[in-house]
């Protein structure tokens, strides 16, 4: 009998490019469970709603009713021998709906399995109040087993559910999007990089404002902006910004664009600046992406980018362009630049690439279902 995953998560419009790390991260895991041969069932979980309006929240209320129901009843009427329910949760304010879920999945017999996505689990935990606590508690320890996209949640979950069955499921590049060798980079000119979401949040102004410092220091330094800003008072400022620098004339916009394209402008690049204090940051992939291409990372200790880089002296501990010009300056002036881009483009082939993610993902539920079968 085959193993079956009754597999619940969020993947976006499937006639579109999937929105955020989220969906990514989803139809890859989807891809990964495919390819070693599981019989995947799909609970596709209701489509994010963008604005926050009185009616938007009404029917996001809607749809987790409706996905709820569609939850129980699917498996209501499925296969429970050799199945794992498989539950990609999100915590924060989606726990009280994550924990309905995992209560009718360990109702309706089933071994369960809580991947938690994005980072935050900390913050939220300690920073929630008594109930939110307990939800989350509740849900964690109802699993069978937890998935984490980051090994920063362990602590947290060896509190609250000691001796849980854990899994480190980090995001990886995938196989396509790598360079077939590594990129050598110009010895000429320096070149800065940020792609991905222009938010506030992610702090692209910032990344301006360290380039001016930089480029008030370094004739033949440049930087690229590669993404799409949905937030339009935002865009305006940072646009004005750009116009408004002395160094303009050496800086790119670029609108966002597929990987393929995106690989033209990772090439060339040395550094890659990540000031994100984005609340939910977790595992990102761009900053995964970057190093594939042997472009030297500094970002802020948010979600799980300290674990990520692998390296304390490119993570930046005060937010301020100051800081981030620091670093980076220190890189050129020590002459380290070569060997820095080497080692990022090491740490990725060595632990976040497509193949290892994958044959990591199989194994482990290859004993999953052993067990199971033992238990029987």
């Amino acid at each position: 009998m085959t193993p079956r995953i009754f597999f619940y998560a969020n993947f976006g419009n499937w006639n579109r490019q999937p929105y955020g790390g989220g969906e990514i991260g989803n139809r890859r895991t989807l891809g990964m469970m495919r390819r070693a041969g599981y019989d995947v069932h799909l609970i596709e979980k209701y489509n994010r709603v963008f604005k926050h309006t009185i009616s938007d929240a009404f029917v996001i209320i809607s749809l987790m009713a409706w996905n709820i129901i569609k939850f129980f009843f699917i498996l209501l009427f499925g296969r429970r021998e050799n199945s794992i329910v498989h539950i990609v949760g999100y915590y924060g304010s989606t726990i009280y709906f994550e924990r309905i879920l995992v209560g009718i999945s360990h109702l309706l017999g089933y071994h369960t399995l809580y991947e938690m996505r994005g980072g935050g689990a900390s913050f939220h935990f300690n920073n929630g109040s008594k109930q939110y606590k307990h939800f989350f508690a509740a849900t964690v320890r109802l699993a069978d087993y937890i998935f984490s996209q980051g090994l920063e949640n362990k602590p947290l979950l060896d509190d609250i559910a000691p001796n849980k069955h854990f899994f480190y499921y980090p995001n990886c590049v995938m196989r396509e999007f790598f360079p077939d060798t590594y990129p050598d980079k110009p010895t000429d000119h320096i070149n800065l990089l940020y792609f991905g979401r222009i938010s506030k949040k992610k702090n692209v102004d910032i990344i301006i404002d360290t380039f001016n410092l930089l480029a008030a220091k370094y004739y033949n330094i440049y930087l690229d902006i590669v993404g799409n800003c949905p937030e339009p008072v935002y865009a305006e400022e940072i646009m004005h910004k750009i116009n408004v620098s002395k160094y303009t004339n050496r800086i790119s916009m670029h609108p966002a664009c597929d990987h393929n394209k995106l690989k033209g402008y990772l090439s060339d690049k040395h550094f890659y600046l990540f000031p994100t204090t984005e609340p939910r940051e977790g595992h990102s992939n761009a900053l995964t992406e970057a190093m594939a291409w042997g472009i030297i990372p500094v970002a802020t200790d948010m979600g799980f980018n300290r674990t990520i880089v692998g390296n304390n002296s490119l993570i930046v501990e005060k937010l301020s362009s100051e800081s981030f010009a620091s670093t980076i300056s220190q890189i050129i002036e020590s002459g380290n630049i070569p060997e820095l881009s080497k080692q990022a483009y090491i740490r990725i082939q060595n632990n976040y690439t497509e193949d290892i993610i994958y044959n990591r993902l199989k194994e482990e539920y290859k004993i999953l279902f052993n067990q199971l079968s033992t238990n029987k």
